[in-house]
């Protein structure tokens, strides 16, 4: 992998994010890239997105890490690379611990891990708002994990939230506290007790201990919770920013992106989107520093198909609204899809079941929720719009699945057929193309995809590495898609396995 080690000296700076929905398969190259980084930077999120690090062991076999708070960098700790969790997260103490448990357990060191002083602090109350909004959705339902990241975010740009420091200073630490929850308790007495109450006694917020039946919160119970979370993390804490910055033009630097530009608060599908901005501008931020470090921004862009989490517009979403139902019925998973659509086919005509063999195929189920991932075929028209944030350079990622399907579809625009609607000094009719996404939930719910078609590979794909070796059909629709999109594909992946990377 001498070209990974190459584009980070060249570069110094390199920005690893996803120009879709999330799920593109981040944590492969976050860990390709971590082997030759020195400091490996999370700037944005939370523990809401799941990053999957495969390895083999000394024996040869195949070893998976599940990460959700630390960077993927952390397998190289014990080769002395910082792991740093930026500013810009919101972090969970309790689950951030879970995890470093989890090292402990694998015999893996963090010797070299350090927190944001000033990332965002996630506290029972945010994890119960989240809950409860989500629950009283109804239709609306945005899709969140529940894990109190948006409320969390809410509370930083309200001025009324707290940060990582504060557990370690305890006066300040309570008082704040206490000042966040009168806001917090006049919100929750106008929702069902009965629910509140139900919410509370779950495992994810410590099965009731934080439950008062007459003032809703135990406030003696978070501060003794949270302020023993500070001590175990206290050595963790520091001021990265500045570490972060300094290293700039002398150490080589990775940023981890989370989820994908179109979740972005900002850029994203709005209201369907994360609480924070999943670009490469945001993800700078986020570690410390400004866009104009990063050297390299590599989108990563899954082909040629698409999944998104969740509630929210999908126009290329195979089977449609029966789709989307299924996808968020609360039930649904890798087994019942197993049990109940073992004959589907990736070349079934049923838009549906095709989309199901393709889930099964990409294992697309959520690592945090174990939700199926809603999928469809690739999505020129928001590709392009996510390239303007995150630049042209890309990775393509997860061919390999749709080795067996005989046509590819890839929607090149939109067909309008919903009501007139005011677009600015534009009005959008019935019938009219759109080329450039209009990145409105109002606008998209109502889009058809046009689509063009091309002949599958029908091939598998192992065991080649050089692009001029892939399949001439794959190369064909690459090709197209670049020239559709202006996209400069920079690297291929073709599996799972570090060596299953093409470099174009």
């Amino acid at each position: 992998m001498e070209e990974i080690r190459s584009l980070l000296e060249l570069h110094k700076v390199v920005a690893v994010t996803c120009n879709q929905w999330g799920d593109t398969g981040k944590g492969k190259f976050a860990d390709l890239f971590a082997e030759f980084a020195d400091i490996i930077v999370r700037g944005t999120g939370g523990d809401n997105a799941g990053h999957t690090i495969c390895w083999k062991d000394e024996l040869g076999e195949t070893k998976e890490l599940v990460t959700h708070l630390l960077p993927s960098g952390i397998l190289y700790d014990s080769f002395g690379k910082h792991n740093i969790i930026g500013s810009g997260t919101v972090v969970n103490p309790r689950a951030l611990i879970g995890e470093i448990e989890s090292l402990k357990k694998m015999g893996l060191s963090y010797d070299y891990l350090r927190i944001a002083l000033n990332a965002k602090l996630i506290l029972p109350q945010h994890i119960l708002v989240d809950r409860l909004k989500e629950s009283s959705s109804g239709a609306g339902k945005i899709g969140t994990t529940g894990k109190g990241i948006g409320p969390a975010y809410v509370d930083h740009y309200n001025r009324t939230g707290l940060i990582m420091n504060h557990l370690l200073n305890p006066d300040i630490f309570v008082k704040k506290l206490r000042e966040n929850l009168l806001d917090k308790t006049r919100l929750l007495k106008t929702y069902d007790p009965w629910l509140v109450e139900n919410i509370f006694q779950q495992e994810y917020l410590e099965s009731g201990i934080y439950y008062n039946a007459k003032n809703i919160f135990d406030v003696d119970a978070i501060i003794e919770k949270y302020l023993a979370y500070g001590k175990e993390l206290k050595d963790l804490i520091t001021d990265t920013d500045s570490f972060v910055r300094q290293a700039v033009g002398r150490l080589m630097i990775l940023l981890e992106g989370a989820q994908g530009a179109l979740l972005s608060i900002d850029h994203g599908t709005y209201p369907y989107v994360t609480a924070s901005d999943c670009t490469v501008a945001g993800l700078a931020k986020g570690a410390g520093l400004n866009p104009e470090d990063v050297g390299l921004s590599l989108g990563i862009v899954k082909a040629p198909y698409i999944t998104r989490v969740g509630g929210g517009p999908f126009p290329t979403e195979m089977g449609g609204d029966e789709s989307e139902k299924w996808c968020n019925n609360g039930w649904s998973s890798r087994e019942t899809e197993d049990e109940n659509f073992f004959q589907a086919s990736v070349n079934d005509a049923g838009e549906f079941s095709q989309g199901v063999a393709i889930r099964r195929a990409g294992n697309e189920y959520g690592k945090t929720t174990k939700r199926p991932r809603r999928t469809g075929w690739l999505d020129l028209v928001l590709l392009r719009h996510a390239l303007i944030y995150s630049g042209p350079d890309t990775i393509l990622t997860k061919v390999d699945v749709l080795n067996d399907c005989e046509t590819i579809k890839i929607c090149t625009a939109y067909k309008y057929v919903g009501p007139d609607y005011q677009y600015g000094s534009s009005i959008l009719k019935t019938g009219c193309k759109i080329d450039e996404a209009i990145i409105l939930s109002d606008v998209l719910e109502h889009c058809q995809p046009i689509y063009q078609e091309f002949p599958g590979w029908k091939q598998s794909l192992k065991g080649i590495s050089t692009f001029g070796s892939l399949p001439s059909e794959l190369r064909q629709i690459i090709d197209f898609i670049s020239l559709e999109t202006g996209m400069n594909p920079r690297i291929v992946s073709t599996g799972p396995e570090r060596s299953e990377t093409i470099f174009v």
